[in-house]
Order: structure tokens, then sequence, then C-alpha cells
């Protein structure tokens, strides 16, 4: 009886720890997939965006230009004419005008609007993150111009979560994104476990030189039992730091 109760306490501590690796396998097949969709989108807005600029720097440099050439010509022709042809140039004059101030409407909205919405990817990634509650707390939206400040913000993002997930054992992480005139800010925190020091891993590492990159500067702190925290600046581009 003895051996038999042995023998059944062990298959039900085997069983147990198999639905443990199950379900943390789950939860990190849901995070992977998660940061896998978020990336996808934000390369497919990227490639959207780059054909909007495309076209309108196309726009620009080539119907923009022959505008620009016609309305001179048009200028020196009102002024050489004489008798009823003046009438008609001058009209033809004012249509290239009108013409050439649309085209350059047309490619200051394109530009304007040709930027990548970090909320939307944000909120995305949040969403599937398993037993891991993740709060976002930022503008409806964080428009972003340069691509490659928005991809490596959204890296940070994602390494954040995992580490909350995956080494904090944290059943909550608060993250805060600041839309500000000078850049974006973001600030992250969980209620895991904390350590006494932090260490620099490839993940910390990796996030320190994604900020470095784009001369912006992060900052970590935590303290056992009182989880992890990361601050961080990342400067639009063209902007001073």
């Amino acid at each position: 009886m003895g051996g038999a109760f042995a023998g059944f306490q062990a298959f039900a501590l085997v069983t147990v720890a198999l639905e443990h690796r199950e379900r943390d396998a789950r939860q990190e097949l849901a995070r992977a997939n998660a940061e896998l969709l978020t990336t996808r989108s934000l390369l497919a807005e990227n490639s959207r965006i780059a054909e909007r600029v495309r076209i309108a720097r196309d726009l620009h440099d080539t119907l923009g230009h022959h505008l620009t050439a016609l309305s001179l010509q048009l200028e020196v022709a009102t002024r050489l004419s004489s008798g009823q042809a003046t009438t008609h140039v001058q009209e033809a004059h004012a249509i290239a005008k009108l013409l050439l101030s649309d085209v350059r409407s047309v490619v200051s909205q394109m530009r304007d609007t040709s930027q990548l919405n970090l909320g939307d990817a944000v909120r995305a990634l949040g969403g599937s993150a398993g037993a891991l509650q993740i709060h976002v707390e930022m503008p409806e939206s964080v428009d972003v111009a340069d691509a490659a400040q928005a991809h490596a913000m959204l890296r940070c993002v994602q390494e954040i979560v995992t580490n909350a997930a995956r080494h904090a054992a944290a059943k909550n992480l608060w993250v805060v994104i600041e839309n500000r005139a000078d850049g974006i800010a973001l600030h992250a925190r969980d209620d895991g476990r904390g350590t006494a020091a932090v260490t620099w891993g490839n993940g910390l590492t990796g996030m320190r030189e994604r900020f470095a990159e784009h001369a912006g500067r992060v900052e970590f702190a935590s303290a056992p039992g009182q989880g992890f925290q990361v601050h961080g600046f990342m400067p639009r581009a063209g902007a001073t730091s």
C-alpha cells in the first residue's frame, strides 16, 4: 500500500509539473505571437509610410517644378502680351498658380500624415501577455515620424514585458508613455520580486543601446520585494537631446 501511494504521489507531482510547463509554454507562445503580430503591423505601416513619402517627394520634384516653370513663363508672357491675348494669358497664369498651390498642399498633407502610431502597437502588445496584466497609460495617438525610432521604442517595451513575465514573476506591469513636444518618455514598473542589484544582461544592455542610438537615455531601479522600474527618454528626430 505504501508503494502504491508513493507511486500515485509521484504521478501526481509529474502531472502537475507537466501542467505548469504546458501553461508556461502557452503563455510564452502567446507573448511571442503578440510580438510577431505587432512587429509585422509596424513593418507594414512603415512600408506604407515610406511609399507615401516617396510619392510626395516625386510630386514635389517633378510636377511641382514643372508647374513652377510654367507659372514663371506665363508671368513673362503676361508682361509681353497685349490686347485680348493678355486676358487669356493672365487666366492661364492664375490657373497655374492655383495648381501649384494645390500640389504643395497635397505634398505637405502627405508628409504630415506619414507617421507611425506607436500607441496602437504598444496596446496590441499589451493585449496578449498571458497571466501578466499590463496596464498601459498613454495618449490615444503617439505619432513618430522616424520609423527606426518607433521600432526601437517598441522593442524596448517588448523587452520590459518579457522581463516582467519571465524573470520578475510579476503579476502586474504598468507602462506609461508620455508624448512630449521634444520627445517620448517611457516609464514602467512591475510588482515582481525585484533585486538588490541590477544585472546588465543582454536584454537591459540592448535596451540601453537602443536608447543611445537615438540620443536618448534610460535608467533602471529595483529593490528586493519592490519590483523593477524603467525610466527612459528618447528625443524626437532632429530635436536637441
